[in-house]
């Protein structure tokens, strides 16, 4: 097959950046014809094509404007078997939503008492985005991939998308890449790097756009935990540290939080930290999530995301129904970290993990893709 992925930043660091890229690689491995369609990009392998697609970089609602307008166009010139959204466009055949239904993302935002909650429906670009997902969801798109049932229950909710246009198709993960660590230098050379002793307790956190991954939530819980003076977060993804920053400073536990900034080599984190925590107050599938399972990290995360569907709760991770909800946070966070149940809940995170791997979702997005083209529904 001929393929068109589109998305606009195809780079190295973020979950759904790694996953794309991770996708388009297995389809080319298949022996398809994969061309990429995007902004920005890096690594590419040699397999695959990118084609660069213009748009205007500000406000924000024309970026995202622009973006899907040129992407449709330039996609449709090439006569693809199969064009494949991972971004909102206008009419591909396939839109992965792994964005989510940006409707709950503001209804949940009002819930959790945003102030700027009352103002959305008037901001330019939720106008865009919500107008984007409304195409979409209503036919705009011929097949759509939800990445959990949490999104798929969304949909339903606030669109009249038929049903049979859903399919549920979890991420899936690189085994290879993401694994316990197997030796002790290769847990301990980072942590040396960063002053950490083998023995202290670290967590990790990793998602792009603080404020709504629950970054602000999770330091409060660590500041509760004062009384474990060697425990350590360490934070991956983009965004602004210093307000953050001066958070930890007002909790008194400014020295032992490390932001780390966007990271190409994740894996390298999580093979040498003990927890993986994201108190998400929105997350359709936080791909960061299954990527520490498989590194043998438990997870502790909230309903709100839809990678809670593959936690096995107290062997495998926990999660809150409750964002704000501090106290349990850090209960949970202080029952993980127990040595005495810490290698057989690493081996469980791992083995939930082997059943989500990357190459049966290549299999899974391949099936679909022919489904599609014979006409049949999947």
């Amino acid at each position: 097959m001929r393929i068109a992925l589109i998305r606009q930043r195809y780079t190295g660091s973020g979950g759904a950046e790694r996953y794309v890229a991770q996708l388009a690689t297995g389809l080319a491995a298949a022996g398809h014809e994969v061309h990429v369609f995007a902004h920005r990009w890096s690594d590419v392998s040699p397999d695959i094509t990118v084609h660069h697609v213009p748009m205007v970089r500000a406000p924000a609602f024309l970026r995202v404007i622009s973006f899907a307008w040129a992407a449709h166009r330039m996609s449709r010139r090439g006569a693809y078997d199969v064009v494949h959204s991972f971004d909102r466009t206008l009419s591909p055949d396939v839109y992965r939503a792994g964005d989510g239904c940006h409707q709950a993302w503001l209804e949940r935002r009002r819930l959790l008492g945003n102030r700027r909650g009352a103002l959305d429906q008037l901001n330019p670009l939720h106008r865009s985005l919500l107008l984007l997902d409304g195409h979409l969801f209503r036919g705009g798109a011929r097949r759509i991939i939800v990445n959990s049932r949490m999104v798929r229950e969304e949909i339903l909710r606030y669109y009249d998308t038929p049903a049979a246009a859903l399919q549920l198709i979890y991420t899936g993960v690189d085994l290879t890449r993401f694994q316990r660590a197997s030796t002790a230098p290769a847990r301990t050379a980072l942590r040396a790097s960063l002053g950490v002793s083998p023995d202290d307790p670290v967590v990790l956190f990793a998602g792009s756009g603080f404020e709504r991954k629950g970054l602000r939530i999770l330091l409060e819980a660590v500041g509760r935990l004062r009384a474990v003076p060697a425990l350590r977060l360490w934070v991956l993804g983009k965004g602004d540290p210093r307000f953050l920053q001066g958070q930890a400073a007002r909790l008194g536990i400014a020295g032992q939080v490390h932001f780390a900034g966007p990271v190409t080599d994740p894996e390298r984190w999580m093979a040498t930290a003990d927890l993986f925590v994201l108190p998400t107050i929105y997350d359709p599938f936080s791909n960061a999530c299954l990527e520490a399972l498989a590194s043998g990290l438990p997870v502790i995360t909230t309903a709100a995301n839809g990678a809670a569907e593959i936690v096995e709760e107290g062997c495998t991770g926990s999660v809150l129904d409750d964002p704000r909800d501090v106290d349990g946070l850090a209960s949970r966070i202080m029952e993980f970290l127990r040595s005495e149940r810490r290698e057989e809940r690493s081996r469980a995170a791992r083995a939930a993990a082997g059943a989500f791997p990357a190459e049966a979702h290549v299999q899974q997005v391949l099936a679909l893709y022919e489904n599609l083209l014979s006409g049949t529904r999947t």
